[in-house]
């Protein structure tokens, strides 16, 4: 489930927004509407949002202060600005604060579609962006959540694809191909990718030792989580720890326009 905080005072950009949410994503929920970034802080401190909309069209440093505060609180919140005309001095900031992307009005659909599948994915969650609309139906879409739900509750487990295919009363190879094709990645390669964020958020916000987060994530050998560690991200568990622990790093941009298939 996708949480989204929508934070613009233009009531006919919300509404957009949410029309182009509603046909062609799906498992999004929207938490209430906030009209400023002040308000989308209080919303943060009550709520726990995945995707932050947010317009920055009023020239104002607190805004940003208050989406920096936004993202101290939810590390791994993805965030798209709107802004009512191309701003250089937003544009740097939005890069500066690993912004997913920065949208200049009046909003295009197709644009925004863009961003929002580029967050979506970002976020280790399906879109189903790349199918024609006539074809995205309501079996596809619960059968896609189902099995992001599966990877998503037992990752820390020993799941493979057999496990999977029994958990859908499903074919694994039919399983293995509705995947691939669902998620642009196989099952395989999802796991390990989520996997690695996992143990990426526990090297960033918590004292666990190397082997704690290793064993906490699915692997019970350290030697190879720790070079599949390395093959993800160029580099060692502890060298990571040393560099970002308690830092927020920005979405992996490669990875969400699907570059690491």
């Amino acid at each position: 489930m996708c949480r989204v905080l929508l934070a613009s005072p233009e009531q006919a950009d919300r509404i957009l927004l949410k029309q182009i949410f509603s046909e062609h994503f799906f498992n999004v929920t929207f938490l209430d509407d906030a009209l400023s970034a002040e308000e989308a802080y209080t919303r943060s401190l009550e709520q726990q949002p995945d995707m932050l909309i947010l317009d920055v069209s009023e020239s104002s440093d607190e805004i940003f202060q208050y989406k920096t505060n936004i993202v101290k609180r939810h590390p791994n919140i993805k965030v798209i600005l709107l802004d009512n005309e191309e701003n250089f001095k937003h544009i740097q900031t939005a890069i500066r604060c690993g912004a997913v992307d920065y949208l200049v009005k009046p909003l295009k659909a197709e644009e925004c579609k863009s961003a929002i599948h580029r967050a979506i994915l970002a976020l280790n969650q399906v879109s189903l962006l790349h199918y024609e609309r006539k074809s995205v139906t309501d079996t596809i879409k619960e059968s896609a959540a189902q099995m992001m739900q599966y990877v998503h509750e037992h990752y820390h487990e020993e799941i493979n694809l057999d496990s999977l295919a029994r958990f859908m009363h499903l074919n694994k190879s039919y399983v293995s191909r509705f995947f691939k094709e669902t998620v642009g990645m196989s099952f395989v390669s999802y796991l390990r990718h989520y996997r690695i964020e996992q143990a990426k958020k526990l090297l960033r916000t918590t004292d666990l030792t190397v082997t704690e987060i290793a064993e906490q994530v699915g692997y019970l050998d350290l030697t190879y989580f720790s070079r599949i560690f390395k093959k993800e991200t160029n580099y060692t568990p502890n060298a990571f720890k040393q560099v970002y622990q308690g830092e927020h790093v920005p979405a992996d941009i490669a990875f969400a326009e699907g570059k690491t298939k």
